[in-house]
């Protein structure tokens, strides 16, 4: 992806064009990312994108201001994905199970 990249109608299946800016790559031992802003939706947002994976997430204001107010243990959680959940699982038996053990948390 090119610093600003513009896709046209035709790259993307017809619909309107897709509007990104990439900001930043950020790598290190543990994962890569690209984060770049997107224009093409109701408004602006974040696309934060695995560069080895490819899997991606778009986050809006609301989500990112979340971010911002969500505590460590939130944040330890977020971590728990992946490869790491398992993890979790082992330490916690009650992690992803609702009131009726049904596998939906409550």
């Amino acid at each position: 992806m090119s610093a600003s990249a513009e896709t046209g109608p035709a790259q993307n299946g017809g619909h309107h064009a897709v509007k990104r800016q990439l900001l930043a790559k950020l790598v290190n031992e543990f994962a890569a990312v690209g984060v770049s802003l997107d224009t093409s939706g109701n408004g602006p947002r974040l696309l934060v994108e695995d560069l080895e994976s490819g899997d991606h997430i778009f986050l809006s204001p609301l989500e990112l201001a979340s971010l911002c107010l969500a505590s460590d243990e939130d944040r330890e959680d977020w971590i728990r994905v992946g490869n790491y959940r398992e993890s979790r699982e082992s330490r916690d038996p009650s992690f992803g199970r609702g009131p009726g053990g049904n596998g939906v948390r409550a």
